[in-house]
């Protein structure tokens, strides 16, 4: 859906902006990746879940107002559904309007320039390591292949945990 009016070197972008990609790590763990980049309308931009043996935890974070013209900010809320006892108990994660302005994904690019500055300035531990960044850029090149040849993709030798 996306890019393709745009050219460069005579050539239409091949970039995928819709997929559902299924990771099964050796430890018998799954993640899951439900991504959409054009249905912009929707009232969660981005919904993040994880699931364990204690209960789930929700995140829900609303598109920018440019997308809900005359409706306002929305703010990000937080779900959280323990097995014991039952029952959810949500909160609203308020951001200030500032942040909302400077980066996008409702405030987080923002948090993440910040986390980079202080550890190039104040020497703080990195909260994404370069091999965080490797194995996510790995495992996002086996679903590209496993998508365009429609078949699993084993991974072998990248410690993923």
């Amino acid at each position: 859906m996306n890019h393709r009016d745009e050219m460069y070197d005579d050539k239409v972008p091949d970039m995928i902006d819709n997929a559902y990609v299924i990771v099964e790590f050796r430890s018998g763990r799954r993640a899951s990746l439900d991504l959409c980049m054009f249905a912009d309308g929707a009232y969660w931009q981005e919904e993040f879940s994880a699931v364990g043996d204690k209960g789930k935890i929700e995140c829900f974070v609303p598109g920018a107002s440019r997308h809900w013209p005359g409706r306002g900010e929305r703010q990000a809320e937080v779900v959280v559904s323990r097995r014991e006892p039952k029952g959810p108990a949500r909160r609203t994660v308020e951001v200030d309007e500032h942040l909302l302005i400077l980066g996008a994904h409702h405030g987080s690019t923002y948090f993440e320039h910040l986390g980079f500055q202080q550890s190039v300035l104040e020497g703080a531990n990195v909260r994404v390591t370069v091999e965080d960044g490797l194995k996510a850029v790995v495992i996002g090149l086996a679903a590209e292949q496993s998508i365009r040849e429609r078949r699993v993709i084993q991974i072998e030798g990248l410690s993923l945990h």
